[in-house]
């Protein structure tokens, strides 16, 4: 049971008994979303459900708005990519979908989303920075319509381990009791997969998923 999970169930039971709302969770483990309605998206389709087929090393353009019609668009536009690493590729496999990530292009964008989201996140494998780059840390900010929201970093109890000596990999995500309305991405050398999310409308959710995590703490070995 990772310590992301354990926060997590200590205070979806205080949210679901408390009138003061917690306003935001970090989420470090996809069985967050056990037992719930989300969607994953794992880039390895185009937005029409046609396998995508990118050579090793190579990308391809993706329109903006490619998986519009799931409910989130791009901006600017990225590329899918196969990246041509071997740490990369063990990370991907560990994660559950290989080959094909994102982003190749800007390490700056957003993605915008077009229906009400509570909780989101990312499969990350990423190969640390200088301190001197642009951005040396994978970052993901959550914004509703009064602003910023959240910003997490993709470090400490985020990382699970690191394949080829130097790969870092793990979940990260954000659950908000406000409606998620764009995620803004800053990232180094970073790739992101199994984009996860899904509305969370009621407290009476975030217990439910508390019992669950429960369940996996009696369930697996600390």
């Amino acid at each position: 049971m990772k310590k992301g999970v354990l926060t997590f169930l200590v205070a979806a039971v205080a949210l679901s008994f408390s009138s003061l709302p917690v306003s935001a969770l970090i989420i470090t483990d996809s069985d967050f979303f056990s037992g719930t309605t989300h969607m994953v998206i794992t880039f390895e389709t185009d937005g029409m459900g046609n396998k995508l087929n990118i050579a090793e090393g190579q990308v391809q353009s993706m329109p903006s708005d490619e998986y519009a019609h799931y409910g989130f668009t791009f901006e600017p536009d990225i590329c899918w990519v196969n990246d041509a690493g071997r740490a990369f590729d063990e990370a991907q496999v560990i994660g559950g979908s290989p080959e094909i990530g994102i982003p190749d292009g800007p390490d700056d964008f957003t993605i915008n989303l077009s229906f009400p989201v509570r909780a989101f996140g990312f499969w990350v494998i990423n190969n640390p920075v200088s301190e001197d780059e642009p951005y040396p840390y994978l970052t993901l900010q959550a914004y509703g319509d009064d602003g910023l929201i959240e910003e997490v970093i993709f470090e400490g109890d985020a990382i699970d381990g690191v394949t080829g000596g130097r790969a870092e990999y793990g979940f990260l995500g954000i659950a908000s009791d406000k409606f998620i309305t764009s995620i803004h991405v800053t990232k180094g050398a970073a790739m992101l997969d199994n984009f996860t999310y899904s509305p969370i409308p009621e407290p009476a959710t975030f217990l439910l998923l508390g019992l669950g995590c429960l369940s996996l703490l009696r369930k697996r070995p600390a």
